[in-house]
Parts: structure tokens; C-alpha cells; sequence
């Protein structure tokens, strides 16, 4: 049948308005033009609008049976009102606007409302909100106008503020609407392009955007500092923000200025540090982030705990005899659930039984469940008492306060955190001497026994045991941690490139790596093993270029960078079709790029020279030679550490006589001299060594144990 936009006019026209219960109203099904699987905007989004301003444009319906009215156009605002009536927000009798058309003319009427009706581009609604404010209206008009919220206009309106650039692109549907909220969270339109141009197309996802666009921002949610010093006190103080109008958190905020927020942290932890040095600590430090390389800089001594009281001693007693009893409980309850099922009788039982058998099973098991987490709360909540009172038996004596120190910081949870007991290096000695001078005056008075193992025992002052050696308290060390990041950085990119061409190296890692996280027991050691691996299941090219800041010019970090980009465009372009992708390959291209995956995620950057390498296991398996990636320049190395070790390495590489006449000349000559002397000599530090395997088996005849698992024949694969 043919019909005028005119017909369509008269019969609209020609049909009543009036207002419907909510309750009278139901979706028709035979008088809807549009399909149940149309996309529909945020039906929340329209639940405010109505909310707020209420049915701005009238349902059209047809009269049904026993009072009802049939929905054939504006479901999606029936789906809102129900949501609406669901919340409490409206009555069930919510008077909705409708217009009442013939049955005979509903179809024709749903066709008009969805034919003759086209919608808006969002991007030409961001842009009309924008005009609209720009023209004096206030956000609470305009949510009025268009029957929105005012959040909803202050997002559009941000929305319109995007780069025309990424706009146009965002209409061409190149960009996606999640995408486009995270580029208006900034106003800069060049780090908007920047942003969106260093996404790879295989990974244009919002959350990944938004990591390039925050870049030296500070997370007012996540991170301690800025918990601990607090949005407001950072405002107060001038500090600039920026605030996500299209996070959940409405309290979220950016920060961007994280030397103030560390300087309010410090002056904010400024009072309690006076209260620690009046309580008779010999120093404390304030350091709002203090990083676990500088802690391991210190000695620490061990909070000593007193004995407790007679009474004391009794309410301990008391709280284990409990805790001990509510374990055995629940023991017996684990013990009970595994007793056989209420459903194994005969064969013969009906159905009926059957499920009454379940049933009553079935409540049995609940029972148990509420019975343990009753008694698993309880013990939890003794466990706890019996902490605190552990805890008020530790003191920190006097004598020991006046010999070390604290360090006041920001913790994890963003609070004010103690670490207390600290010894600085150079405090050792005076430690040392005063651990001696005890030991001889108790020795004096006869206090002391033949053979003590312990001198401060009984002198009122810690053991040395639980200091630094001297010799780490007393030597400078050779190499800065700077250096020593810069160094192992390199290290680590050029196993990275070594592995690319050992697959069979790889699977054996990642399979090693596998088996700790998930068989090993690491009660018995085995969480020190990864270290001799150090990889992860994450990349960090971002931070060998942070801890070296020539790596890009290495070598091996361009062989790692050439293959990255390979494989980027060499993987489709949508995460969803990887997998299929990897499915059609070959197993020889899986297993390259597993090896390249594997070498991307090879740690062992350190900033403290420690002995032995953390990837020292791979650099053996490899059979690493860094002589290959690296030369001891004097911007690679000589440039960075004292002249006296610049004479020190030319003398053990080349001898007295070539050593001696560089200590004379000033510190760039001395380099300059000594990079000639070192050049093509293969001369490495001992942190870009490999070292021997401290624990490798001797070589020959060895027995075999029948029993030993590596022995055994490994499972066939299904």
C-alpha cells in the first residue's frame, strides 16, 4: 500500500492525545515497524532524561483488551520508563503522553515515526550543545531543552571540544565513541593527535589511550601520594588539575604537578617526623616515596620483644587454646563434607525420594558452609587480637633509638608509614664501638661467659649480625646506580637479541617459568629460581629506554625494535581475529614469534651491582658475549665513573706502563686516552660478564635413580 507523508499527516492529525497510566501500557507485536534488534542509544541515558524532564515526545499507541493500550512506536522510551518504575523513581501509574491512532493505521503510523524521522549525528548534537552554551544559555537550560541531565550536557559539550581533525574522523566512524571520551579528557588538540597517531591500529582501545595522554600525570585514586596529601589540600595550594567529566568516579582528578603534591606529602609528614626525633631516634628522614634500592642502602635492626607478664602470659594461652579449638571445628567440617552424598541409595528409590534425598543434601551442605565461615570469622578475628597484643610487647629500647633512625613515608594504602630501626653506613662503625665498649665493661665486671659467640648479649645493644659488612658501610661504591641501570639495561637488550635466534632457548624459559609459578613449592626455594631467568609476562622496552637513555642506537635494541614492527604488521588488525590467525599458521611462525614474545618480556635491570645478574641463567644458555653489543666508551662508560677506576681498568687491560701517565691528566684527557688504549680489547665489567653457575654439577659418571621423574617417558600429547 502507498501512502503521502500528507496521509500519514492527517491520520496523526485526526487521532487524540491523551495521557496513559504506565501500568495500561504494553509493547505491541504486530504494530511495530522497528525490529527488537535495532541499536538503541543508552536506555540509563534516557531513563535521566525522563526523569528530569519528563516524556517530551508522545508514544503512539492502539487500544487492546481489558483497558490496555498497545505500544507501536516508542519502545525505547516504554524500556526507559520501566526502568524507571523498577528503580522507584516514577509511580506504576505514571501518567505517559500517548497518541491514540487506529489499529487498522499503526503500522503506517510506526513506519512514519521511523522513516520520516532522521536522526542526528551525535558530533552535530555535541556541536549544538556547544553553540547553545556559547550563546549565554545556562547547562540546567539546555538539559532542559533537550531533556537531558546536566552531567550529559557538560560531556557533550567537552565531546565538542575535540580536535576538528579527530572529529571528522570520529564521523567517518574511524574512531569510536569510548575513544573519542578519552581524547576530550584532555583540551590540547595537538596531544589529542599525538595521542590517537602513537596508537597502533591493532590497539586503539580507550585504556591504552588513556595511559599515553596521563604520561606524567598523577592519579588522584591511585596514587598513595596523592591519597595521602588529598585533592583539595593540592587545589588549595595552587596546584593544577585536570578532572575526567567521563569517569565513573566523579571525584577523579589528574594532577599535574607531581614536584608540589611530593613537597605537600613532605610538609605533611613534617610534624610526625619532629614527634619521632622527640621520642630519642638519632635522625628521620622524610622521604614521601621511599623506593625499596634506597631501604636495602641501610642496616636494620630488629624490634626486640620483652616478655610478657604473668597476665599477659595467661590471655595469650587462653586466645591459641581457642584459636586451636576453632581449627579442629572446622577440620571436621571439612572432614564431614567429603562423607559420602544423600543421593547414593538404592536403585529402586522413585524420583520423589531422589529429590528429597537433594534436597535435604543440599541444605546439609549450607549448613556447613554458614557453620565454617561462622567459625573462619571467628579465628579471624582472634588471630587479629592475638597480633595486637604480640605487638605491645615490642619496644624499641632507648640505647637502640640513639644509634638509629627512622624513615618516614607514604605507604601503599596512602598513609603515613615508619620504618624504624634503620642504620645508615656511617653510622656502623659508631655501633661497632659501642657494642665493643659494652662488651668489655660486662667482661670487666665478670658478667661476661668464656666463648661467647655474642658481645652485645646482655650489654643492652643489638648484635652486629643484622648490620651491613664493613665493607659495604666503608667502600664507595665502583659504578652509580644511574650507571648501573644504564649498563644492565644494555645487558638486557642484547640477551633479548641473542634469543630471537634460539627458539629452543625460549620454550625452555617460558616452560621453566610456567612450572615455578605453578608446580613449585616455594616453601623449599623455588621462588629464587626466576631470577636466573628474569622474564615476565609483560614487555618493558619503555623501561630499558628510561634506564639507558642510548639504547635506541644499540645494536640490539634495533634488531628487538625491526622485529617488533614486523610482526605489528605482520598480525591482523582486529585483537578478535588473532586467534583464528594464529590457528592457520604454520608451527615454525608460531614458534618465532613466541621466541620474539619471550625475548620482549627479559628483565634484570638494577640499579645496585649485586654479584650475580638476575638473567645470569639465560646469558649461560645463550652463551652470551656482550663483547658483541658493547665497548667500553667513554660515552658508554669511562665518562661515568671516578678516574681513579678509568687507571684501574686501563692497568689491568694493558699494564702499569700504559696506566701510569693517565693519573696525571685531567679527567676528559684521562678518558680520551684510555678509550684509544681499551678499543678492541674486549674489556668488560663484571656486571656485563657471565658468571660461572656457582651450583653446576660435575661432569662424568652419575648415578641414575629408576625413580627420578626426568627419567621417566614424558605423557603423549592428545
Amino acid at each position: 500500500m502507498k501512502f503521502s507523508k500528507a496521509e500519514v499527516d492527517a491520520i496523526i492529525e485526526a487521532s487524540p492525545r491523551t495521557f496513559v497510566p504506565f501500568n495500561k501500557l504494553v509493547l505491541s507485536e504486530d504494530h511495530q515497524a522497528r525490529s527488537a534488534t535495532t541499536p538503541a542509544m543508552s536506555l540509563p541515558e534516557l531513563a535521566a532524561s525522563i526523569k528530569d524532564s519528563g516524556v517530551l515526545q508522545n508514544l503512539v499507541v492502539v487500544k487492546a483488551a481489558r483497558g490496555r493500550y498497545e505500544v507501536c512506536a516508542g519502545g525505547r522510551r516504554l524500556a526507559a520508563l520501566t526502568l524507571l518504575v523498577q528503580q522507584g523513581d516514577i509511580a506504576d501509574n505514571y501518567p505517559v503522553p500517548v497518541l491514540v491512532v487506529p489499529a487498522d493505521k499503526a503500522l503506517i503510523a510506526s513506519l512514519a515515526e521511523n522513516c520520516f524521522h532522521v536522526p542526528m549525528h551525535p558530533a552535530d548534537e555535541f556541536a549544538a550543545f556547544a553553540r547553545l552554551l556559547a550563546q549565554g544559555k545556562s547547562v540546567e537550560d539546555v538539559a532542559a531543552a533537550f531533556g537531558v541531565t546536566p552531567l550529559i550536557v557538560k560531556r557533550r559539550m567537552k565531546l565538542a571540544t575535540v580536535s576538528p581533525r579527530l572529529m571528522a574522523l570520529y564521523r567517518e566512524g574511524g574512531i569510536g565513541l569510548d575513544c573519542l571520551m578519552v581524547l576530550a579528557s584532555v583540551d590540547d588538540h595537538q596531544r589529542q593527535e599525538q595521542a590517537w597517531a602513537g596508537l597502533p591500529s591493532w590497539n586503539q582501545r580507550p585504556e591504552h589511550l588513556r595511559q599515553l595522554l596521563t604520561r606524567g600525570e598523577v592519579e588522584s585514586d591511585a596514587d598513595p601520594l596523592a591519597r595521602f596529601v588529598t585533592v583539595k589540600a593540592y587545589e588549595k595550594a595552587g596546584g593544577p588539575l585536570r578532572r575526567d567529566l567521563f569517569s565513573d568516579n566523579d571525584r577523579k582528578a589528574y594532577l599535574l604537578d607531581p614536584a608540589l603534591l611530593e613537597r605537600l606529602a613532605a610538609d605533611k609528614l613534617g610534624k610526625r617526623a619532629k614527634q619521632l626525633l622527640a621520642e630519642g631516634w638519632k635522625w628521620v628522614d622524610i622521604r614521601p616515596r621511599f623506593a625499596y634500592d634506597e631501604y636495602v642502602k641501610h642496616g636494620e635492626l630488629r624490634k626486640p620483644r620483652r616478655a610478657p607478664t604473668p597476665e599477659e602470659a595467661e590471655a595469650l594461652k587462653a586466645l591459641d587454646t581457642r584459636i586451636a579449638a576453632l581449627h579442629e571445628q572446622m577440620d571436621a567440617l571439612v572432614d564431614r563434607d567429603g562423607d559420602g552424598d544423600a543421593g547414593d541409595g538404592d536403585a529402586g528409590d522413585g524420583v520423589s525420594d531422589a529429590g528429597e534425598a537433594n534436597d535435604a543434601a543440599d541444605e546439609d551442605d549450607a549448613s556447613r558452609d554458614r557453620a565454617f565461615l561462622a567459625l573462619e570469622s571467628e579465628a579471624d578475628g582472634l588471630e587479629e587480637e592475638r597480633k595486637v597484643r604480640l605487638e605491645a610487647l615490642t619496644e624499641w629500647p632507648v640505647a637502640w633509638m640513639a644509634l638509629a633512625g627512622c624513615v618516614l613515608h607514604v605507604g601503599a594504602d596512602g598513609r603515613a608509614a615508619i620504618k624504624a630501626g634503620l642504620i645508615r653506613p656511617e653510622d656502623r662503625s659508631d655501633l661497632a664501638q659501642a657494642i665493643t665498649k659494652a662488651a668489655e665493661q660486662k667482661s670487666a665486671g665478670g658478667g661476661g661467659s668464656e666463648g661467647d659467640a655474642d658481645p652485645a648479649r646482655g650489654s643492652g645493644l643489638p648484635a652486629l649480625q643484622s648490620l651491613p659488612s664493613a665493607a659495604g658501610a666503608t667502600a664507595r661504591p665502583v659504578h652509580s646506580e644511574k650507571l648501573m641501570r644504564r649498563l644492565t639495561a644494555h645487558r638486557v637488550a642484547a640477551i633479548q637479541a641473542e634469543l630471537l635466534d634460539r627458539p629452543e632457548v625460549a620454550l625452555a624459559a617460558l616452560t621453566t617459568h610456567l612450572t615455578l609459578k605453578l608446580l613449585a613449592d616455594p616453601l623449599h626455594g623455588a621462588y629464587r629460581l626466576p631470577n636466573l631467568l628474569a622474564i615476565s609476562a609483560t614487555g618493558n622496552q619503555h623501561e630499558l629506554r628510561g634506564a639507558a637513555e642510548d639504547i635506541e642506537a644499540s645494536p640490539a635494541a634495533q634488531r628487538i625494535e625491526a622485529d617488533r614492527i614486523a610482526w605489528i604488521e605482520h598480525l591482523p588488525k582486529e585483537p578478535d581475529a588473532v586467534f583464528d590467525w594464529m590457528l592457520r599458521q604454520p608451527p615454525q611462525t608460531v614458534q618465532r614469534l613466541l621466541t620474539f614474545l619471550v625475548a620482549s618480556t627479559v628483565n634484570g635491570i638494577t640499579g645496585t651491582d649485586t654479584g650475580r645478574p638476575v638473567n645470569d641463567g639465560l646469558a649461560r644458555a645463550l652463551g652470551l658475549d656482550m663483547t658483541r653489543w658493547w665497548s667500553a666508551t667513554g660515552e658508554a662508560y669511562l665518562q661515568h665513573v671516578s678516574k681513579a677506576r678509568v687507571v684501574e681498568v686501563v692497568h689491568t687491560v694493558a699494564g702499569a706502563k700504559a696506566a701510569g701517565p693517565l693519573a696525571a691528566l685531567k679527567k676528559d684527557a684521562a678518558v680520551a686516552q684510555a678509550e684509544q688504549l681499551l678499543a678492541g680489547r674486549g674489556w668488560l665489567p663484571d656486571c656485563l660478564r657471565v658468571q660461572p653457575h656457582a651450583d653446576a654439577p660435575v661432569t662424568g659418571g652419575e648415578e641414575v635413580d629408576a625413580n627420578d621423574p626426568a627419567r621417566t617417558e614424558a605423557p603423549a600429547c592428545a
